[in-house]
C-alpha cells in the first residue's frame, strides 16, 4: 500500500522564505539541535530553524517513520536494514534506536508485503 502524496505539500522556512516539496521528494530529515537537516531526492539538503519533533508530527500520519530521536525517515525510499541503520535508496543511512527497532523493522516488513 502506498501513500497518495498528490495533494499533500510540506513547507520548510528557508533563507527569508518559505519552500515547498512533495512528501515523496523528502528522503529523510535528521535532528541538529534546535534545527532539522532535510535530504531529498532531487537537491542538496538545507537546514530548517525546526525542530525534528514538529516535522515528525506532520509527516509520521503520512507515512514517515521516527527510526530514532534524531532520525525521521521515508519508507519509500528505504533499500535495507543493516544492523542498527536503515539504508536508503541515496545511500545515506539513519540509525534506529534499540528501543524502537522492533516496531521499525515490522512495519517496514508489513508495508512491503
Amino acid at each position: 500500500m502506498t501513500t497518495d502524496y498528490s495533494t499533500i505539500k510540506v513547507a520548510f522556512p528557508y533563507r527569508g522564505g518559505i519552500r515547498f516539496f512533495n512528501p515523496e521528494q523528502i528522503v529523510r530529515l535528521q535532528s541538529d539541535s534546535n534545527y532539522t537537516h532535510v535530504y531529498f531526492t532531487d537537491q542538496k539538503p538545507i537546514m530548517v530553524a525546526r525542530v525534528l519533533a514538529d516535522y515528525a508530527a506532520i509527516l509520521e500520519p503520512i507515512g514517515f517513520i521516527r527510526t530514532h530521536r534524531s532520525h525521521l525517515i521515508n519508507k519509500i525510499h528505504v533499500t535495507e536494514i543493516k544492523a542498527n541503520n536503515i539504508i536508503m535508496d541515496d545511500n545515506s543511512q539513519a540509525e534506529i534506536s534499540r528501543r524502537k527497532r522492533h516496531e521499525v523493522v515490522k512495519t517496514l516488513v508489513d508495508q512491503a508485503a
